[in-house]
């Protein structure tokens, strides 16, 4: 199971509250290590000092970079819901056209205009926790236009109109493709190896700092860690915006199912 699957299975608020339990856990180890093995690397008061002031700059500089980029990271989320009203608004006004142009052909392109509009919600949309498209809504698609470019455009009305579903049915790609490339747009792994690389270090030095902890001591490192790991799991979350219960919504697309639905074909 990844990381991703926590993100999916786990309510949001959940997974923040748990991130922080690891590194907790692994701060404790390596202070048992670290009495244990190596006791002669004890700390004077004065190196304890110094080290407390290490760790605080370091959480504070660490702290300072994730917050800058969970700024960042929260951003596109309303401009990508915003992208799947217009996708569904693209879709609704395709089937107006379509209504309008009469013929049997095109009462078949609007079937396959509704299997379309379902395969978002039931096939991609979880695709998308994963970066990817499905491909039976790829076969769909591809079936739609195929259906369109069949569209019999004899008389000079029907041609104008005929233009009007290409151009439509081409937005309507766009759209699709823009979702799948939302989905994949998150930050490098190098940045995340960096962050948890200067989480590890923290870890380290605050295991390192205290050979007979204080309660103080212990309380302000911990609160430390924690605090980092929360900012941590609150961009991971806002990073993978398909993904979790308070994702990006395909409420928009399953309320023109329901309009596509009432429709008689």
């Amino acid at each position: 199971m990844n990381i991703l699957s926590l993100i999916d299975l786990l309510p949001q608020w959940l997974f923040v509250l748990m991130y922080p339990i690891p590194p907790l856990l692994l701060l404790w180890v390596i202070h048992r290590m670290f009495q244990r093995y190596a006791p002669h690397w004890k700390l004077e008061d004065r190196d304890e000092n110094m080290a407390a002031g290490g760790i605080a700059s370091a959480a504070a500089l660490t702290g300072i970079v994730l917050a800058f980029v969970l700024a960042l990271a929260n951003q596109p989320i309303d401009n990508y819901q915003s992208e799947v009203s217009v996708e569904a608004s693209q879709i609704r006004n395709l089937d107006t056209l379509l209504v309008a142009t009469h013929g049997d052909s095109v009462e078949d392109c609007r079937k396959k205009l509704l299997d379309y509009t379902k395969s978002i919600v039931n096939d991609e949309w979880t695709q998308l926790t994963a970066q990817k498209g499905s491909p039976q809504t790829s076969k769909l698609l591809a079936k739609l236009d195929t259906c369109i470019l069949s569209i019999d455009r004899q008389t000079q009305i029907k041609a104008a109109m005929y233009l009007e579903v290409v151009k439509l049915s081409s937005q309507i790609t766009q759209s699709r493709e823009s979702r799948i490339s939302n989905s994949q747009s998150s930050l490098p792994p190098l940045f995340w190896f960096v962050m948890h690389l200067g989480l590890l270090l923290t870890i380290v030095l605050s295991a390192l700092s205290f050979y007979t902890p204080g309660k103080i001591r212990v309380i302000n490192c911990s609160i430390q860690i924690i605090t980092l790991c929360i900012l941590m799991a609150l961009i991971l979350i806002l990073d993978h915006p398909f993904s979790g219960s308070n994702g990006i919504s395909n409420q928009p697309i399953k309320d023109l199912i329901s309009h596509l639905e009432t429709k008689p074909l």
